[in-house]
């Protein structure tokens, strides 16, 4: 599934108040083939979810940010948990 930057910016736009949990896909139930290429496991992602920015999990609806830089999600869940850390000790 190859999408325009026009589409993608549409997509991310979408009001997670007006979402309709029912249409959108609950990614706790979908599978990604790790083996695959990272460009080929983002655009089989895009491909199950439809729309990468507003997702569901569980009974959760979730509006996702994404920016370009070179740390992954556990990085920054690391730096979050250290912070935590530090803010309670």
């Amino acid at each position: 599934m190859r999408l325009s930057k026009e589409e993608l910016h549409k997509m991310e736009q979408v009001d997670i108040r007006e979402a309709d949990r029912d249409e959108l896909v609950d990614i706790s139930k979908i599978e990604i083939d790790m083996k695959k290429s990272v460009p080929a496991r983002v655009g089989e992602y895009v491909q199950k979810v439809g729309n990468p920015f507003l997702i569901r999990v569980g009974e959760y609806v979730v509006k996702i940010g994404y920016s370009d830089c070179e740390e992954t999600v556990n990085d920054r869940m690391k730096q979050y948990i250290r912070k935590i850390a530090e803010i309670k000790y």
